[in-house]
């Protein structure tokens, strides 16, 4: 609780951005901004990774990498504007996959290992990234990615605010303290007790607001709350996992913040949940 103040001031600016972007989002040029920022959120989320990597003796080639993280959170968001381009992501990446290994070509003591955590990295932080300007530029007429991003984002971060507030105020029992030793079981029960509590708040949205383009029917704010909120701490816990194991308490020393990854942990696995309930799920 110590560094509340600037925890809050940071989360407070951030909040202000993310509005703004979703507010622009659909206009014409802005949308490639909003694209190519994201994207570079994963570059940087990348080189986090990295110095993980590199902490156990890894040995990833770094700009390749980063550029083909990029790469392939553009060709989401090309594949969700351009229908005729749904395949896109799977290309970039099996080309990705091939330059990994022609970089290698070269360097053959240490190449499994390094061939490995370099393609993890692309299934952790590239794919994930980019799912999340699938749903945001979601090709439907009859949904607005808008507002399943606002979603997205509130559920997921308020189970982390939640948590964090619950565990710190009345947490007894260590949930995983191996890798997470702040973290509590009434801080996770308390996080999802708010993410299911602001599904139902989105739900109460769509169906007495008149949002345009969004429906949370009954049984899909409950069952995606609850995925949500524990598929969201289950990202958070894991992200630990790999900052324990290369000795680092954040992924960076951005302040407010700790790092990207640090930042986006939880959304990791949460936005192929979303992604592909939209894709093939959502009636």
């Amino acid at each position: 609780m110590k560094d509340l103040g600037r925890r809050l001031a940071v989360s407070s600016v951030s909040i202000v951005i993310v509005v703004g972007l979703l507010l622009f989002a659909y206009q014409d040029i802005f949308q490639y901004a909003v694209a190519l920022l994201v994207a570079g959120l994963a570059g940087v989320a990348i080189w986090e990774y990295e110095q993980f990597a590199k902490a156990k003796g890894g040995r990833m080639i770094l700009p390749a990498l980063i550029g083909i993280t990029m790469c392939e959170v553009f060709a989401f968001f090309l594949s969700a504007r351009y229908p005729s381009m749904d395949s896109l992501p799977l290309i970039v990446f099996f080309l990705g996959f091939l330059v990994l290994f022609a970089l290698h070509f070269r360097q053959r003591d240490g190449a499994v290992v390094d061939l490995s955590v370099s393609s993890f990295g692309l299934l952790y932080i590239a794919i994930p990234l980019g799912m999340l300007l699938g749903i945001l530029y979601i090709s439907s007429a009859l949904e607005d990615g808008r507002w399943w991003v606002a979603y997205l984002l509130v559920v997921t971060k308020i189970t982390d605010i939640g948590a964090y507030f619950a565990g710190s105020l009345w947490g007894r029992r260590k949930l995983a303290p191996h890798i997470s030793p702040g973290k509590t079981v009434e801080g996770a029960l308390f996080g999802l007790v708010c993410a299911i509590l602001a599904s139902y708040g989105f739900h109460f949205l769509s169906s007495y607001s008149g949002a345009v383009h969004f429906e949370l029917g009954t049984y899909e704010w409950l069952f995606l709350g609850l995925t949500l909120g524990a598929t969201g701490q289950f990202g958070d816990l894991s992200e630990s996992l790999l900052k324990r194991d290369a000795n680092k308490k954040d992924s960076n020393a951005l302040p407010g913040l700790g790092g990207v990854l640090d930042s986006v942990d939880s959304l990791l696995f949460n936005a192929p949940i979303i992604y592909f309930y939209l894709q093939y799920i959502k009636p």
